[in-house]
């Protein structure tokens, strides 16, 4: 059947095929995570705007309830002045409409009022008394009086003067903050209310009977999804942070999933464009694509650069609205911060997370929660490391991770009333590929009377460098003494055998004396060399440069060097590469060097041998290279052959010879010393290949 129709019934079908699986595939895969992602971006401008509510409710009630402590205060230091107090309290203090003061149980208080609320009736307000979230001394309330459109807040505190307590009350407008809480701009169906703790509506609408257990018993924000008075609402509550109240924002199903339904209708659209036009112009869908993400991304670089006055150009695609409104919702606010002179804050707090972000330390700040709220780079590297997700990170995942051996902590405690500063100090070991790293852990903790945390800190030293130098200090310590063990074992037994003998044989005697004098050379030569390597590494001995020919040189290496070679029946094939060789550097330190490296090619290698010594003069570089053809050197050993006291045992044969293992090492701090470099290659073909650069002069004369 499919065969005989025809090529434009064919695409016909084909094409519709195409578009139903593609609306089938939106439906059952992207409609569901396209739903989400609204939900979750409504509900977040929805937390927004009810943080920012929130925030400016809270600083005017703050406000007054500072404004009823520092009143009764004065009023408790200079009662007889408490009348003026009051009337000065009225005119500065913003919303204050009246006062009373009077004995506790007195039921004709003293009331001063503002001059322009003198014509309402207070008379009929009715308290219901709460204790502030933020000072437990005041007690807080509300009353609407609807019949004026006004809304008082009422503060009420009691003081003691003298044995007689009294009490001070403030009434305040409130119906500012009133009109910011119950008016979100959100658009569409929704409803604002403010709770107390019993679920009771204080202000906004009272039409939904929200469910006893609405309110957390923590304190803490949170987003559910109810059904109440027969549709579904997305109820998001907040507590205020001064007083025991809640704000409560419930946002109809169907407007937070209006965008939704757009894209289904408007895909209906598209796939019948599609149909017709989707071999022809699906270049033009690409364009309506890119081109809003590329106006978006123009414009947030504009926002990047601190540049607030561009609007972020509205988009044609629905898709995009939102994210666009969103922009715009945060450009316009950091506008406004921009014009409060935050630039400067924001530019101090730039400069002080790059310093903390590049120091070599890590260093971790942490929120209320005892989470990572900032790592700096290291931090960042060693919690990625270790495998610790930075985002929900704790201390205590460092400190009991499997790879970390923590010691015993030591604790100091310094006290800056209202607050205390705890400072913990830790030596930790994180143990990476089996070799062990030291770090200082110290965690400083600012804690209240309480003993809530409300901010911390973390910083780690890395000191394996360090406890890396002590233990190679300490080895150096027992290798010298090893070393200086056998020299002064022998001196003492040949100086024992010596006192015994009563009469003992003169060339007996002489070669006695000749081995101690021996042993004491050896412990003598040891101790020299490991004192120049320690002058030079730490710079006691000045070079004195001079200038002279390395060629001489090497033949005056040669010449002591001469009875070795003969005895090893060793011949030098030296080639020489480059005219005037002559440099300046330290030539005594150089003719160590050489000397070195040519008397460790004879002795590790079998006699009978031809080795070569290739001199090139670079330019810049006086280049020295010997190869031995001899024992060699293995890969692992390589490693660590320029170390002090580090002698090459994987070599049976080179670990026969003689030696202090102090030689290389005192090459390689001549050559540092100098500014050079110093090369060793090492295989079955050439043995062992030094080659050793050293500038022609010095870095000054240069």
């Amino acid at each position: 059947m499919f065969k005989r129709l025809t090529l434009r019934n064919k695409i016909f079908l084909i094409s519709t095929g195409l578009i139903l699986l593609a609306l089938v595939l939106i439906w059952i895969f992207v409609k569901p995570i396209y739903q989400q992602t609204i939900v979750n971006e409504r509900t977040t401008i929805v937390s927004q705007l009810q943080e920012y509510a929130l925030k400016r409710a809270d600083v005017s009630i703050r406000n007054w309830q500072q404004a009823t402590t520092y009143l009764s205060n004065q009023i408790i230091e200079t009662p007889d002045a408490a009348q003026d107090l009051i009337t000065k309290t009225i005119n500065l203090t913003p919303g204050l409409m009246r006062v009373y003061i009077g004995e506790d149980n007195s039921p004709d208080p003293v009331a001063i009022t503002r001059g322009d609320a003198s014509t309402l009736d207070f008379d009929q307000i009715e308290y219901d008394w709460v204790p502030s979230t933020m000072d437990s001394q005041i007690l807080v309330s509300w009353y609407d009086m609807e019949e004026i459109d006004v809304l008082f807040f009422a503060t009420q505190r009691f003081i003691q003067i003298g044995q007689t307590v009294f009490r001070i009350r403030l009434l305040f407008d409130a119906s500012r903050i009133s009109e910011e809480l119950l008016n979100i701009p959100l658009g569409g169906n929704y409803q604002v209310s403010v709770l107390q703790n019993n679920s009771q509506v204080i202000l906004g609408s009272d039409s939904l009977n929200y469910p006893a257990d609405l309110l957390s018993s923590d304190g803490s924000s949170q987003f559910r999804k109810l059904s109440l008075a027969g549709n579904e609402w997305y109820v998001l509550t907040s507590a205020f942070q001064t007083i025991p109240v809640w704000h409560v924002i419930s946002v109809d199903d169907a407007f937070i999933l209006q965008p939704v339904t757009n894209m289904i209708r408007y895909t209906l659209i598209a796939a019948g464009s599609i149909f017709l036009l989707m071999i022809f112009f699906s270049w033009y869908i690409s364009k309506r694509i890119n081109s809003p993400v590329k106006a978006i991304i123009t414009d947030v670089e504009n926002m990047q650069d601190l540049d607030f006055e561009k609007e972020i150009r509205p988009v044609e695609l629905p898709e995009f609205r939102i994210m666009r409104e969103t922009l715009e919702s945060i450009r316009l606010k950091l506008q406004r911060y921009k014009e409060m002179n935050v630039e400067r804050i924001i530019l101090e707090e730039w400069k002080n997370k790059y310093l903390m972000t590049y120091t070599e330390d890590m260093l971790g700040f942490l929120d209320e929660s005892h989470q990572f709220s900032f790592t700096n780079r290291t931090l960042t590297d060693f919690l990625t490391e270790l495998g610790v997700s930075i985002e929900n990170g704790k201390p205590e995942l460092i400190l009991e991770h499997p790879e970390i051996q923590t010691g015993e902590p030591a604790r100091s405690e310094y006290n800056n009333d209202p607050y205390k500063i705890y400072i913990t100090n830790h030596e930790i070991q994180h143990f990476k590929e089996g070799q062990p790293e030291f770090y200082d852990y110290q965690q400083v903790s600012i804690e209240d009377r309480n003993g809530k945390e409300h901010a911390a800190m973390i910083l780690i030293h890395d000191k394996t460098e360090e406890r890396l130098l002590d233990i190679k200090r300490n080895d150096m310590i027992n290798i010298i003494v090893h070393e200086l063990k056998n020299p002064v074992a022998g001196i003492k037994g040949l100086s024992e055998l010596i006192l015994e003998s009563e009469n003992p044989d003169p060339v007996q005697y002489r070669n006695l004396v000749q081995e101690i004098s021996n042993a004491g050379e050896r412990m003598n030569a040891l101790v020299n060399r490991f004192l120049d390597v320690q002058k030079l590494e730490l710079g006691r001995k000045e070079l004195v440069y001079t200038s002279f020919n390395f060629v001489e040189l090497y033949e005056d290496v040669i010449s002591i060097l001469n009875p070795q070679l003969m005895k090893n029946n060793i011949k030098i094939d030296m080639l020489k590469t480059g005219y005037g060789f002559t440099m300046n550097a330290e030539r005594d330190l150089i003719f160590d060097a050489v000397q070195n490296l040519i008397s460790n090619a004879i002795k590790y290698g079998d006699p009978g041998r031809t080795m070569e010594v290739d001199i090139k003069n670079t330019g810049d570089l006086l280049r020295f290279s010997i190869t031995d053809f001899g024992y060699g050197i293995s890969l692992e050993d390589q490693k660590k052959v320029f170390e002090k006291f580090f002698r090459v045992k994987s070599n049976a044969k080179s670990a026969r010879v003689a030696g202090t293992g102090l030689g290389l090492a005192y090459v390689k701090e001549i050559v540092n010393q100098h500014k050079g470099e110093i090369k060793l290659e090492s295989n079955e073909e050439i043995g062992s290949r030094f080659t050793i650069d050293i500038p022609i002069k010095p870095e000054s004369e240069s």
